[in-house]
C-alpha cells in the first residue's frame, strides 16, 4: 500500500528562530552534486555563477555560544544561502511552504503506532540521523498539463497534497505543479532554482549510496534492497518530468530555459498523457500510462509509476534543436486552429505571448518535423480537437480521409527551393512547374522527384509509432542525383538522437505513405544527414500575374495562396509566403529512459552506441 510522508522544508522565520551563517568547517564527507562522468552542456548559456556554501548551526551547540540565542535545527537547509540574482531581485512569489506539522516533534507527542511484524516503528524518517534527519537528497518536480489527451493529469493537480515522499524512498521528495497555472508554475520554477543553488553550495545530503548504508541497520539494508533506486538516478539532485503530450515536453523545456535553469544539474523524463507521445515511446515508457486512473486506490498507480522510473532508469543524451520559421514581407507564421486555452500547445505557457500572426517565430523541437502531409491534415484536425484521446484519433482519421479521397496534397517542391549549410548551397530542388534544369547550379546535388511530405527527424520515431524509417531503408537513393557532402551515403553515420545531426527523407505519394504505414519500409527516399546549422529555403512568392485566372481553377488552394503547413513535435503551424526554416542545435539534455530485462528505450540504445563509438575513437 503506497503511503506518503509530507516533506519538511520551511524557512526559519516560521519558528521565530534566528539562523547564523558561518564559514564551513573542513569535512571529510564528500557531496556529489552531479555525475562527473556526464559531459556538461554549455550551448545555451555563457557562464555559471557559483557562491560559497553556507551552513546553519545550532547556536546552543556549545556553552561558548552567545547566550539568549534560540536553537536552530541543524536538519533544515539555510535560507541565508546566496540565491541566484533572479530570486534576489523582485521575486514573483515566496518559496513553496510545506506542511508545518512534520518540522518539529514535541517530546510529549505520541505518534500513531505503526509497528510491523518486527515490532519496529514503520517510519520513513531516520530520526537517528541528526545531520540529514528528514531531508531529501533527490527532488522530483512533475509539471502536469491537466488538459492533455483524456485530461488524465487533472487528477494529479487536484490532489490535496502537493509535496510528498514515498515511504520506500524517503530521500526522494515529489512535487506536483500545474503547468497551465501561472502561479503554481512559477512556484515550481522557484523551488527548482532554490534546490539548484543548494546543490551548488553543497547544502544537500550526499547522493552516495555508501552514506545511506551507514545509516541503516543490517536488517533495514536487507529490506531496502527490495526497492532500490538505480545508480543513474542517484547521480543528480534534480529531476524534472513533464506530464502531458509531446507539446508539453517542449513546454517544460522552454520554461526551464526561460528561467535560466542549469540543465547540467537535472535529469528529464515524462509521463505520457497525450495522443502520440513519441518522446515517451523512445524513452521506453510506452505510449500511454498503464492504468486509466493515474492515482489508483490509495495512490497505488501513482506509486507504481514513480517507483518504476526511479528503479529502472538509465541516462541518455538528447539533442534539442531550435527552429526559426520566417515568412516573406506580407506573409506570416501562426499556430493552426482557433485561439483557445485547452492546454495543447507550447505557446499557451510562453510568457513572451507569441500567439498570433508574425513574420517569424522561434520554437524548440526534439522529435521530428513534417512539411506537407501531416501539417495539412493536422491543421484541419486542430479546428476540431476534442478533450478525449479516442475522439482526437477519430477526428484525425476523418481529416486524413478527406485528403486521401477528396483533396490532393500539393508537392512540397512547389515551395522548397534549396537547402543550405553554413550559407553554402548543398541541395537544389527543381520547380515542378518548370521544365528542364535551366538556372540550376551544376555539380550540386539535386532532387529528382516531387514528394508530398518532407520529414526532418531527430529521433528514430514517427507517427506516434515505433517506426524507424531511416534505419530500415535499403533503397531510395535515386531521390537525389550527383550526391556529395551531407547527401552522400558514404558520409552518413548511424542515426542517433545525440549526434548533433538530423536526417531528412521524403514520402513520394499516398501509395508510398500507405506502404510505410503497412510496414513496407525498405524503400525510403533518404535525402541526407545534416549537421547544425542548416536552413531550408523556400521560393519567393509567385506574382499574381504569373497565371491566368482559369489556370488557377485546377491548382490546389494551398498553392494558390502560397500556404504551407508544418507539424513540429505534435504542434501544427501555418506559413503564408514562407521564406526559410533555420535549424540550430540549441542544447543537449540528459534524459532518463527505461532499461531492464524486458525493455530498453531507443534513446538508451543510442547512448550505448554513442559511448561505444567514443571508446573506439580513443
Amino acid at each position: 500500500m503506497p503511503e506518503v510522508l509530507m516533506s519538511n522544508l520551511l524557512p526559519s522565520s516560521f519558528f521565530g528562530k534566528k539562523k547564523v551563517a558561518v564559514k564551513p568547517e573542513p569535512s571529510n564527507r564528500s557531496v556529489i552534486n552531479k555525475n562527473d562522468n556526464l559531459p556538461q552542456n554549455n550551448d545555451y548559456k555563457n557562464e555559471k555563477k557559483y557562491t560559497k556554501s553556507l551552513r546553519t548551526i545550532d547556536t546552543n551547540e556549545s556553552s561558548s555560544s552567545s547566550s539568549g540565542s534560540p536553537n536552530v535545527p541543524t536538519s533544515y537547509p539555510s535560507t541565508n544561502a546566496k540565491l541566484p540574482p533572479k530570486l534576489n531581485e523582485n521575486p514573483s512569489s515566496s518559496p513553496i511552504v510545506n506542511h508545518p506539522n512534520l518540522l518539529e516533534e514535541k517530546k510529549n507527542f505520541v505518534r500513531p503506532s505503526m509497528l510491523n511484524n518486527t515490532s519496529r516503528l514503520n517510519t520513513s524518517v531516520r530520526f537517528q540521523d541528526t545531520k540529514t534527519e528528514g531531508r531529501p537528497s533527490i527532488y522530483l518536480f512533475i509539471f502536469v498539463n491537466p488538459l492533455s489527451g483524456d485530461c488524465k493529469g487533472k487528477d494529479l493537480v487536484e490532489l490535496p497534497i502537493q509535496h510528498f515522499r514515498l515511504r520506500q524512498f524517503p530521500h526522494v521528495q515529489v512535487e506536483i505543479h500545474n503547468i497551465l497555472d501561472e502561479k503554481d508554475r512559477n512556484l515550481g520554477v522557484e523551488s527548482i532554482r532554490l534546490v539548484e543553488q543548494m546543490a551548488k553550495d553543497g547544502q544537500l545530503p550526499s547522493l552516495e549510496d555508501q552514506q545511506l548504508s551507514v545509516m541503516l541497520s543490517e536488517q533495514e539494508q536487507q529490506e531496502s534492497n527490495l526497492h532500490k533506486i538505480s545508480d543513474t538516478v542517484r547521480t543528480r539532485h534534480i529531476h524534472v518530468w513533464s506530464a502531458g503530450g509531446d507539446g508539453t515536453v517542449m513546454s517544460v523545456f522552454e520554461m526551464l530555459v526561460h528561467h535560466h535553469i542549469d540543465l547540467d544539474y537535472m535529469f528529464f523524463s515524462c509521463i505520457p498523457f497525450g495522443t502520440g507521445n513519441d518522446f515517451s515511446q523512445v524513452l521506453g515508457w510506452g505510449r500511454t500510462i498503464k492504468h486509466p486512473n493515474i492515482l489508483g486506490k490509495r495512490l497505488q498507480h501513482l506509486e507504481e509509476l514513480i517507483t518504476e522510473r526511479l528503479e529502472k532508469s538509465e541516462a541518455a543524451r538528447l539533442d534539442i534543436w531550435q527552429v526559426e520559421m520566417t515568412a516573406y514581407h506580407g506573409g506570416y507564421v501562426r499556430l493552426a486552429g482557433p485561439q483557445r486555452k485547452d492546454g495543447h500547445d507550447v505557446l499557451e505557457i510562453d510568457e513572451r505571448e507569441q500567439r498570433g500572426t508574425y513574420p517569424h517565430m522561434i520554437r524548440k523541437m526534439c522529435n521530428y518535423m513534417s512539411i506537407g502531409v501531416q501539417g495539412y491534415v493536422g491543421s484541419g484536425f486542430e479546428k476540431h480537437r476534442a478533450g478525449n484521446r479516442w475522439m482526437n484519433m477519430g477526428i484525425y482519421t476523418y481529416e486524413s480521409a478527406k485528403w486521401v479521397f477528396w483533396r490532393r496534397f500539393p508537392s512540397v517542391t512547389s515551395f522548397i527551393d534549396k537547402i543550405k549549410f553554413k550559407d553554402e548551397i548543398i541541395l537544389v530542388v527543381p520547380d515542378p512547374d518548370r521544365k528542364g534544369t535551366d538556372g540550376l547550379s551544376k555539380g550540386i546535388p539535386q532532387m529528382t522527384k516531387h514528394p508530398i511530405d518532407f520529414v526532418i527527424q531527430n529521433i528514430p520515431h514517427i507517427w506516434g509509432r515505433e517506426v524507424d524509417l531511416w534505419g530500415e531503408a535499403k533503397y531510395g537513393l535515386e531521390a537525389v542525383k550527383d550526391r556529395s557532402g551531407p547527401t552522400d551515403p558514404e558520409n552518413w553515420t548511424p542515426q542517433l538522437a545525440n549526434d548533433k545531426k538530423m536526417e531528412i527523407f521524403t514520402i513520394q505519394d499516398m501509395l508510398s505513405y500507405i506502404k510505410k504505414l503497412a510496414n513496407i519500409r525498405q524503400h525510403v527516399s533518404r535525402i541526407g544527414q545534416f549537421e547544425t546549422p542548416f536552413e531550408i529555403v523556400f521560393r519567393e512568392p509567385p506574382s499574381k500575374q504569373d497565371k491566368n485566372w482559369w489556370q488557377n481553377l485546377f491548382v490546389n488552394k494551398y498553392r494558390q495562396r502560397n500556404v504551407i503547413c508544418i507539424m513540429c513535435d505534435g504542434e501544427f503551424y501555418i506559413l503564408k509566403d514562407p521564406k526559410s526554416l533555420r535549424f540550430k542545435r540549441f542544447a543537449q539534455i540528459w534524459t532518463l529512459g527505461r532499461l531492464d530485462e524486458h525493455v530498453s528505450g531507443r534513446l538508451v540504445q543510442d547512448e550505448q552506441v554513442s559511448q561505444k563509438l567514443q571508446k573506439e575513437q580513443q
